[in-house]
């Protein structure tokens, strides 16, 4: 059978029944880490006098998950292996939940400090599970679109925390964003009981029959390919998730004269509109059998984005380029995941994504500083085409060169 035969063939293999409902409570815990994430983002001053934080230490606050997230990829990895998948969620919410309980509790910084670190494990250990959990329950012809779905769990927990976080501040105090938190995970943990599926076999690339969860997880170590796409997703969030949603706004306020709160909307619309952006660009992936075609659109947006991002001072244009961008950005990570479960074999996939989220995080800790120090002496458009656009053309050819028979 020819290549494009295989992956017509693959692209029509049937979604095992119960595959989606699964699918649905995986989700819904997985929209529970960023929602908890993003709770202090938008009552920061409520917060900080309430609990008497100083400024200096208010960034720990956030920071924590992404450390968490860095720390525990890897050992998470290794847990879903030891104790299966469902267990790993159990524990993602569990943890989410008691940290926000803890949280809502506190009474200083450091009890804060401790529920965000419980918080924050839970999302470290949700990133590795759920695109796992997606590769075993799809077939590999069908898994972008649930892919693309999976990738709106960021900007869905962060719109609904930032926005929702004044509100029930001005009607309960500080605490009101920390208690639908948990509500919200409470609710999105009896889903997944109701709804999981455990997937109880797959086929290795020989043909043979491996019950699932996959076990040698070493072997990821030896994939070139994995290390390719998760250096792909490094620059990723180097360049979007790191160095835009730390510095563009600020740029915006100080650089280009624009108020705080048009500021802030731009920003947000790079992660928001990926509601939309993800799941069509799944859909395009799957109806194509193909994934270079749409992670090339991604990153050509990514490029194009960061070549005017730093360099616009006109409202009108910024905002096309915030729409812009959040509507194809999201393609970039969404067709790395999916290639990612592709390229690994099953022993492969928990440990692939544990690389794959490592790189993720040290992205997004590097990026959300690195410019900072390239402004004073480059400028903010020097300082961002030196600074991120090499990285997006080395990540393109690198891709582009290594995967010419892994995927198309």
């Amino acid at each position: 059978m020819s290549a494009d035969a295989l992956d017509k063939t693959k692209a029509k293999e049937p979604v095992p029944k119960g595959s989606w409902l699964a699918f649905l409570g995986i989700w819904l815990i997985t929209c529970s880490a960023p929602l908890n994430m993003f709770k202090p983002a938008t009552i920061a001053p409520e917060l900080m006098e309430a609990l008497a934080i100083p400024a200096t230490s208010y960034g720990w606050i956030m920071s924590v998950f992404s450390i968490c997230g860095l720390i525990l990829a890897i050992p998470a990895a290794g847990l879903v292996r030891k104790l299966g998948l469902k267990k790993i969620f159990l524990i993602c919410s569990g943890s989410v939940i008691l940290g926000g309980l803890i949280g809502a509790l506190s009474t200083g910084f450091e009890m804060l400090i401790v529920s965000r670190i419980i918080e924050g494990a839970g999302m470290g250990f949700v990133a590795v599970a759920t695109p796992t959990a997606i590769a075993l329950l799809f077939p590999e012809g069908r898994r972008a679109l649930p892919i693309g779905l999976y990738q709106t769990w960021m900007p869905i927990g962060t719109v609904l925390s930032m926005n929702l976080g004044p509100i029930l501040a001005n009607a309960f105090g500080w605490r009101g964003i920390w208690w639908f938190a948990i509500a919200f995970s409470v609710i999105a943990c009896v889903v997944f009981l109701v709804t999981w599926k455990e997937p109880k076999a797959a086929l290795a690339d020989d043909g043979t029959e491996v019950k699932v969860v996959p076990g040698n997880l070493g072997s990821a170590f030896k994939n070139p390919l994995i290390w390719v796409l998760s250096i792909g997703m490094f620059v990723f969030a180097f360049t979007c998730t790191g160095t835009t949603s730390s510095f563009w706004s600020l740029f915006m306020r100080t650089e280009a004269g624009i108020d705080p709160q048009s500021a802030a909307f731009i920003t947000s619309l790079c992660t928001a509109l990926g509601i939309l952006g993800t799941p069509l660009c799944g859909t395009i992936s799957d109806k194509l059998g193909r994934i270079k075609p749409t992670l090339m659109i991604g990153w050509a947006v990514v490029f194009v984005f960061l070549v005017f991002a730093f360099n616009t001072y006109d409202y009108a244009i910024l905002l096309v380029l915030g729409i812009m961008n959040g509507l194809f950005q999201g393609w970039v990570p969404t067709m790395l995941t999916t290639a990612t479960a592709q390229v690994a074999t099953v022993d492969e996939l928990p440990m692939s994504m544990g690389i794959f989220n490592v790189f993720r995080n040290l992205g997004n800790i590097i990026g959300g500083s690195a410019l900072a120090y390239l402004v004073t002496p480059m400028g903010w458009a020097m300082g961002s085409w030196v600074l991120c656009l090499p990285l997006v053309a080395i990540a393109v050819i690198l891709i582009l060169v290594t995967t010419r028979k892994a995927f198309k």
